[in-house]
C-alpha cells in the first residue's frame, strides 16, 4: 500500500471501535485494544484471548504496514479460523489510510 493519510484513517477506523479500543492503557473489546498494535508482535497483547489460528499465524511476525495491509484486506483469507468476523477493507487506499492512523497510537 501507498503511503495513507492518519487524518483520513481516523474517522475510517471509527467502523473498528465496535470491537476494538484504541487508548494507551485502555481494555481490550471483543478484539485486542490497537494502541501501539504497529511494530507489536503479532496476537501478543496482554490479556486477550487469541484464536489458536491466530496464535500460529502470528509465530515470528510483527504487524508491520505490509503484514496489516494483507491482513485488513480478507482477514478470514489471511487467517483462516480467526476470530475477526470483519469482511475487510477492500480499498487499497482505505487500508493506507487507517494503517497510518494505527502508526499515531504509539507512546
Amino acid at each position: 500500500a501507498g503511503a495513507g493519510e492518519a487524518a483520513k484513517g481516523a474517522p475510517f477506523a471509527k467502523r473498528c471501535a465496535a470491537c476494538h479500543k484504541f487508548e494507551s492503557g485502555g481494555p481490550n473489546g471483543v478484539g485486542p485494544n490497537l494502541f501501539g498494535v504497529v511494530g507489536r508482535a503479532v496476537a501478543s497483547h496482554e490479556g486477550y484471548e487469541y484464536s489458536d489460528a491466530m496464535k500460529t499465524f502470528g509465530a515470528g511476525k510483527t504487524w508491520d504496514e505490509a503484514t496489516l495491509d494483507t491482513y485488513l484486506a480478507n482477514p478470514k483469507a489471511t487467517v483462516p479460523g480467526n476470530k475477526m468476523a470483519f469482511p475487510g477493507v477492500k480499498a487499497e487506499a482505505d487500508r493506507a489510510n487507517v494503517i497510518a492512523y494505527l502508526k499515531t497510537l504509539a507512546p
